[in-house]
């Protein structure tokens, strides 16, 4: 039980909360390396200990259940380990269906280190009065009211600049970060109507349709985009496909600060298929769901930190075909999982 105390010993330094409850959280963080797996009876039975799996089953479920889980703390907690200075932030949505019921997350990461980092999160309903997980985007109030919980924690100070795909877009979105003085680097839509160097309304494709494979260009001087006025920045992909990209300020450097979002994709990986499989969860209630991702998130952490520490010791080998033999998740994750599975229980 060494390991449990081990990682009690640093939570309790974020999450204020009862000794027990604290190593239960250990417990079950340790556990999801162990098995990776969210199902409860899988991490039920990675508990070290003699209790009953059906016993710690049953503990698992009371706390997803009944404890008033703190995501300040957890932020806390998360941002202990990331850099100083200004972040940039990754905003999307994961979503998978379990049955008729439907789970659909946005989720604020901050991009480190080739990953995301999960921040905080909105578990979206249909309605307040629904605790359904509604099937379309996210709405504008919605992203909103993630970003001032963001603003609320940490300040617009550490922000350097959002990156979305093209499902965040809209002129109330776009006028609430403008007015909110929050750089942006928003893929839009090819048919998005932006305005020429004559103030005619254009599609953006229109407006890129001399770039060839691997060409970038900037349009001189900002355009109105709806309500607001941006830069807008293209470049034509090697599938021929236009990225085209908008933000507010430092247009040269903005295709390559929105080439960072990916790393959320990569993130969401990580939690379910490559990693802890927490899509496979049977769980339908959606603030239980949410408890459980926290959970699943300290593991990923635990995970991606130490991974990054390794590599630092020992770099990962490069292949010929120039990329990592591993991932650093998948160093780490692979380190933490021979050390769990093979310590004596003592």
């Amino acid at each position: 039980m060494k390991e449990v105390n081990e990682l009690s010993s640093i939570l309790k330094q974020y999450f204020f909360i009862h000794g027990a409850r604290i190593a239960l959280i250990a417990q079950m963080v340790i556990a999801l390396i162990k098995v990776r797996n969210v199902c409860l009876s899988e991490i039920a039975a990675g508990f070290a200990g003699n209790a009953q799996i059906s016993s710690n089953e049953k503990r698992i479920s009371r706390f997803l259940k009944d404890f008033p889980f703190d995501m300040k703390s957890f932020c806390r907690f998360v941002s202990h380990f990331l850099p100083e200075g200004k972040w940039v932030i990754a905003v999307d949505r994961t979503v998978w269906e379990f049955g008729t019921q439907k789970i659909n997350i946005l989720m604020l990461a901050v991009v480190y280190k080739g990953v995301s980092i999960p921040l905080m999160w909105k578990m979206l309903t249909k309605d307040e009065s629904s605790d359904i997980g509604k099937k379309g985007n996210s709405n504008t109030q919605e992203r909103i009211e993630l970003m001032q919980e963001f603003i609320r924690l940490f300040g617009k100070e550490r922000i350097e600049a959002v990156c979305a795909d093209r499902e965040f877009i809209g002129d109330e979105w776009f006028g609430w970060l403008n007015n909110e003085g929050i750089q942006i680097n928003i893929r839009i839509k090819n048919n998005q109507k932006i305005s020429d160097a004559r103030g005619n309304e254009k599609k953006a494709s229109h407006l890129f349709r001399d770039l060839k494979v691997g060409q970038t260009k900037t349009l001189k001087g900002k355009r109105r985009c709806g309500d607001v006025f941006v830069w807008v920045s293209g470049t034509r992909l090697p599938s021929g496909e236009l990225l085209i990209v908008v933000s507010f300020n430092n247009p040269e450097t903005s295709l390559d600060t929105y080439a960072k979002r990916w790393q959320i994709e990569t993130m969401f990986a990580c939690l379910k298929t490559r990693g802890f499989r927490f899509e496979s969860t049977h769980l339908k209630d959606l603030e239980r769901i949410s408890k459980l991702l926290a959970i699943v998130c300290i593991a990923f952490v635990w995970v991606y930190l130490t991974g990054s520490q390794l590599d630092n010791l020992k770099s990962i080998v490069i292949k010929k075909h120039g990329y990592r033999a591993k991932s650093i998740f998948r160093y780490g994750f692979d380190y933490l999982r021979n050390l769990l599975l093979n310590i004596t229980t003592r």
